[in-house]
């Protein structure tokens, strides 16, 4: 068995104290923590709240070895263990008594470069302006958009931005994403995209930058701001998949009514 576990973890209170008493259980049932990522361990075990999840994700270059989270955050979408659960979860890793869940990746080209993101990707404007966007899929162009942004999501993306956004929830068995407009302002002079496009796994989606307000629009990868730099920005799923580690195949239903409803 392989018993090496990468551990990720923010600089919280509580996961200080949780880390703690984490690697006291591990050491007991005979797993080594490793303090940097490393590319053969069998766990990428996550300590803090959605945030540190999503940065355990991008640190480790989007690693195939599975995620776990125990939640010392907030929200903790992502993390499916409480601290009070920690040793029956790592009996049950163990002993084999989970499941695996494949969470899909964000692809974006622009620039001549390649940027990958777990939730979300956000195009808006960085001066609190309304930008003016085309937006096509598939190569055919859909509606013209005005307004603050647009966001594209990946199914465990819809839970965050998306939603407050007006975006729906979208299951993350799905194999697809989500296209949601932000705030756009619409009149009669003014057509644009007003409602939330939930998309199959093989769509693109390309975004056309108005010329005059390609200097202040920017790009949002989970968080990590880029400038435009590019008139075209193209987006689909990526051939990368998360492996995420659940104990119980209704989390997810009991995530959404405990913590959104």
């Amino acid at each position: 068995m392989n018993n090496k576990i990468n551990i990720f973890k923010n600089r919280s209170k509580l996961t200080k104290s949780t880390y703690q008493k984490t690697k006291k259980i591990l050491h007991r049932y005979g797993y080594k923590i490793t303090p940097y990522y490393e590319d053969d361990a069998a766990l990428n075990l996550v300590l803090g709240g959605d945030g540190a999840f999503i940065n355990a994700v991008h640190q480790s270059k989007f690693s195939q070895i599975p995620f776990v989270g125990i939640n010392t955050g907030h929200l903790g979408f992502y993390q499916e263990i409480e601290p009070d659960n920690i040793e029956d979860f790592v009996r049950d890793f163990s002993n084999g008594n989970y499941h695996m869940e494949i969470l899909s990746v964000l692809e974006t080209k622009f620039k001549n470069k390649t940027f990958d993101s777990i939730n979300e990707l956000v195009i808006k404007s960085n001066k609190s302006q309304m930008i003016r966007l085309k937006v096509f899929i598939d190569g055919i162009f859909i509606e013209s958009f005005a307004g603050d942004g647009l966001i594209i999501s990946t199914p465990h993306g819809s839970t965050a931005y998306s939603l407050s956004a007006g975006g729906a929830i979208l299951h993350q068995s799905l194999n697809g994403f989500e296209l949601t407009p932000i705030s756009p302002v619409y009149s009669n002079l003014n057509n644009t995209l007003r409602a939330p496009i939930v998309l199959p796994q093989d769509a693109t989606i390309e975004i056309s930058v108005s010329k005059r307000d390609f200097d202040h629009t920017v790009l949002i990868f989970d968080g990590r701001q880029e400038i435009s730099g590019d008139f075209r920005i193209k987006t689909t799923l990526s051939k990368k998949k998360i492996n995420k580690v659940i104990l119980d195949k209704n989390q997810y239903w009991s995530n959404i009514k405990d913590k959104l409803m």
